[in-house]
């Protein structure tokens, strides 16, 4: 009797242990995904354990009632466990295992260095053009010491100094503009014809790869309609591999790698229309293809961010003839004067508190439209933080900036002003501090050379 003492409190305690270390592991990995078997396990194994006490507890006492009711429900946990426990073989089985993780994290790091690579040339190319503008403003503003001593010494020679500073400045911000453009579209012509290549390689040969599929899922079909009974081994690959789900998902498969492919083709076509480096002189041109180009290049920063959220745009497109201008040069007035109102927009969030941010929608207004028939009209507004009166009356200063060292030189605003008036249009501005900005580009739809 003191054996089946012993025997069967040492089986309950160990059933008893057991559940509390599963409880453990379920609570330390909250992603196990049968989370719930564990627990099914446990109360199966607490069940067992409280039937060895009874058989304990029977020895003096005769509740056999209250011990075959335990075992009942012992029975009854038990075969609901393992009713339960066939369904989710297979899905044990698809999980991946250690090898196919390493190869995947592998893949992965590989993937990230690659990135990392990429962003040091770009952050390389950055820094060398940024240190280039330094240099040339070092020289300018040399130039403008200079001239300005010289001036102190006779008054007559003052006023022929200072216009000849006014016409240097003008000259080192058209060859600091042309530098720049030079360099940017060249760096967006070389990396859109590298993506490219690879990019065409791909999305010619999904229309191939798709109908090769979908021939060889018509042969399985044929097969299957024809050899509706295939042996055991080949019915067991099949329901391994899920053929059913295959040939439902594959076509949708190669759906997708084809928006993606035409995805990546019209990021492409809008870098090399963006750079037009070809296109040095006037051209008419569709100024809502322009600006869509450019609202596609900076669509990353349009998007939501853990401290800004989705600016919108909102266009009203007036139906424009095409116009004559210098397209890359227009082009980047349109980059610099958005990129100051996403700028704006974020300096906006940083002065507002969460629920204020979420409360007010941030946007940027794009209108166009026909003035007196030779003239077109874009005006471009967001709901940024607006400018002050000092601020605006230096906007269009050249080397003037609002933003920290190193964010910028202080030249977009004064080189659009400059493009515009080359083509003899205007370019104006209203502002209202913490209510936003908007800009009117008015130029010919004719212009002469």
């Amino acid at each position: 009797m003191w054996l089946h003492i012993a025997s069967d409190s040492l089986i309950a305690l160990a059933y008893y242990s057991i559940p509390i270390i599963l409880v453990y592991f379920v609570q330390k990995r909250q992603d196990f995904p049968f989370k719930w078997i564990l627990l099914l396990f446990g109360a199966f194994i607490v069940s067992c354990g409280t039937t060895h006490v009874m058989a304990v507890w029977t020895l003096w006492h005769p509740t056999y009632w209250l011990s075959g009711f335990l075992k009942f429900i012992t029975a009854s946990i038990s075969v609901y466990t393992a009713v339960v426990l066939v369904p989710i073989i297979p899905q044990a089985l698809a999980l991946p295992s250690p090898a196919q993780l390493e190869a995947a994290n592998r893949q992965l790091s590989a993937e990230i260095i690659e990135r990392k690579i990429a962003e040091e040339a770009l952050l390389h190319a950055k820094a060398e053009l940024e240190q280039r503008v330094e240099e040339r403003t070092f020289e300018l503003r040399q130039a403008m010491a200079q001239s300005i001593a010289t001036a102190a010494t006779a008054q007559e020679q003052a006023t022929k100094l200072e216009f000849t500073l006014r016409e240097l400045q003008q000259t080192q911000v058209q060859l600091v503009q042309s530098e720049k453009m030079s360099s940017l579209g060249q760096m967006v012509a070389g990396v859109a014809h590298e993506i490219n290549n690879p990019v065409a390689f791909i999305y010619g040969n999904l229309t191939y790869a798709n109908e090769y599929a979908l021939d060889l899922l018509e042969l399985v079909q044929l097969y299957q309609k024809y050899y509706p009974q295939p042996p055991a081994d080949i019915q067991s690959t099949i329901e391994a591999i899920e053929l059913d789900f295959i040939q439902e998902d594959l076509p949708k498969i190669f759906a997708s790698m084809k928006i993606g492919a035409d995805r990546i083709k019209q990021i492409v076509l809008s870098l090399r229309n963006f750079s037009r480096l070809d296109e040095a002189t006037m051209k008419r041109v569709d100024i809502h293809e322009g600006i869509d180009n450019t609202l596609l290049l900076l669509q990353y920063r349009l998007k939501t961010r853990p401290e800004h959220s989705t600016i919108q745009i909102i266009k009203q497109y007036s139906n424009l003839p095409e116009v004559q201008c210098y397209v890359g040069q227009l082009n980047q007035v349109f980059m610099n004067i958005l990129t100051n109102a996403i700028d704006a927009i974020d300096e906006l969030h940083k002065l507002s508190s969460l629920e204020d941010i979420q409360n007010n929608s941030s946007t940027i207004h794009i209108r166009t439209q026909v003035l007196d028939g030779n003239q077109v009209m874009i005006r471009i507004a967001d709901s940024g933080c607006g400018m002050t009166q000092e601020i605006k009356s230096k906007i269009f200063d050249p080397f003037f900036t609002t933003k920290v060292v190193g964010s910028g030189t202080g030249l977009g605003m004064s080189i659009s002003y400059q493009i515009i008036h080359k083509h003899n249009g205007h370019l104006k501005f209203i502002s209202t501090p913490l209510q936003g900005t908007e800009f009117f580009i008015q130029i010919p739809i004719h212009l002469e050379k």
